[in-house]
């Protein structure tokens, strides 16, 4: 089905997507069936009955996707006017609801930013849950506490701001600490102003690092009080976000690249992450058979993303023109230069107190320690061991390095 920007409910929405991917899995399955049945019936059956499973088949098929079509049709549609007749609370207002999305984004974001709008998440500074415009009416409002220290925290791909809010997993020296996150933590110990943004971790990471240059500056424009020190804190595909977002602001000599001091990425594939490369290569194996090259296709319609997340890419002149699935090496990634003045600090962990190679291929389970402590510049590095991909975003010992970093 053909969707409509801005002109639907979210539920609605929602349906329309779940119809059209129900369609394409129809499609796939059918693709799938014909390419089988033609390489095991070619030597039993004569051409007119293969003719005749054919058709059959295409119309059986055919039946069932014209059905989803219709069905899915008229659900939107009840769907929306059920949303228009009453006050509907929309579901991303709710915490699932907001978590789904996040994932929903991480997920098909680039197709969600070009046909789906309603549901992909624009680059945007977040404040108790609602989208905060960076001006001088709202800011002061809204940050009635600001400092010249800012601290931004950018999330990791199919995540939210509200992902850096889950219970520390181990206790911190302080108990009344464990119900905080990172950026109230360093408000208390720190006295700094700390910012949380969302954005569509489906589309490329070079233009959401676009997207976070032009939001951060206008943040400074429009921020209570002078801005002196800024910091910049990434979890996962977060640190290369605002590794690129650093890069074009300093190309395009942004005041906030001067007054960047920091740059801390937890967990950041900075060479790329092996399950997604892993992706890459069952992508391209499914695609040199008939039978799974449907499947192939399916699996090539992860977003641009996760896809980038291969090899880390920073700039559009590492995807532009390129076909997104083929086996590209890591080699034509585009240099990254950091502007100077900036600390680069780099956490990683293992899932294993144990030292070792093992430990430091699995990392996280995620991300290897070798990825997240590869970066292009010099930086600092710090290795946690006993800790998962998502521990990085609140447990306290993550916390107690950041302080430390942050300090200096």
């Amino acid at each position: 089905m053909a969707a409509v920007p801005n002109e639907l409910g979210e539920v609605a929405t929602s349906a329309e997507i779940v119809s059209d991917l129900l369609g394409h899995l129809t499609v796939t399955t059918q693709r799938v069936h014909r390419a089988v049945a033609r390489r095991g019936f070619a030597r039993f059956l004569p051409a007119p009955v293969r003719a005749v499973q054919d058709i059959v088949t295409a119309s059986v098929y055919g039946l069932v996707w014209a059905g989803i079509t219709v069905v899915g049709t008229a659900v939107v549609e009840v769907l929306d006017s059920v949303e228009r007749t009453r006050t509907a609370r929309p579901f991303t207002t709710t915490p699932r609801g907001r978590h789904l999305a996040g994932v929903l984004n991480g997920a098909v974001g680039d197709r969600l930013h070009d046909h789906y709008p309603g549901l992909a998440s624009p680059m945007r500074i977040r404040v108790d849950g609602v989208d905060a415009e960076p001006d001088v009416a709202t800011l002061p409002r809204l940050f009635p506490a600001a400092t010249g220290k800012v601290v931004v925290f950018v999330h990791g791909v199919i995540e939210t701001e509200e992902w850096w809010n889950t219970p520390a997993r181990a206790h911190a020296a302080d108990p009344a600490a464990i119900s905080q996150d990172f950026g109230a933590r360093l408000t208390r110990d720190l006295g700094c102003s700390s910012v949380h943004v969302r954005y569509n971790s489906g589309r490329h990471i070079s233009d959401n690092g676009a997207d976070l240059a032009d939001l951060l500056e206008r943040l400074v424009t429009a921020w209570p009080v002078p801005v002196r020190e800024l910091a910049l804190v990434g979890h996962s595909m977060g640190g290369l976000v605002a590794r690129s977002a650093l890069h074009q602001a300093y190309a395009r000599h942004l005041a906030w690249s001067g007054r960047t001091r920091h740059l801390v990425c937890l967990g950041s594939p900075h060479t790329g992450a092996p399950l997604e490369r892993g992706a890459n290569i069952l992508t391209a194996v499914l695609g040199g058979f008939d039978e799974s090259a449907p499947i192939a296709a399916l699996l090539a319609g992860r977003s641009a993303g996760i896809k980038d997340l291969r090899h880390g890419s920073l700039h559009r002149k590492d995807w532009h023109g390129r076909d997104p699935d083929a086996l590209h090496p890591a080699s034509s990634r585009h240099p990254y230069r950091p502007p100077d003045g900036v600390e680069h600090s780099n956490l990683a962990a293992t899932a294993w107190r144990a030292p070792g190679p093992l430990s430091d291929w699995v990392g996280d389970l995620l991300i290897p320690t070798a990825s997240a402590l590869a970066p292009t510049p010099p930086a600092r590095r710090c290795t946690i061991p006993g800790l998962h991909h998502r521990d990085l975003l609140t447990h306290d010992a993550v916390y107690t390095q950041l302080l430390s970093w942050l300090r200096t």
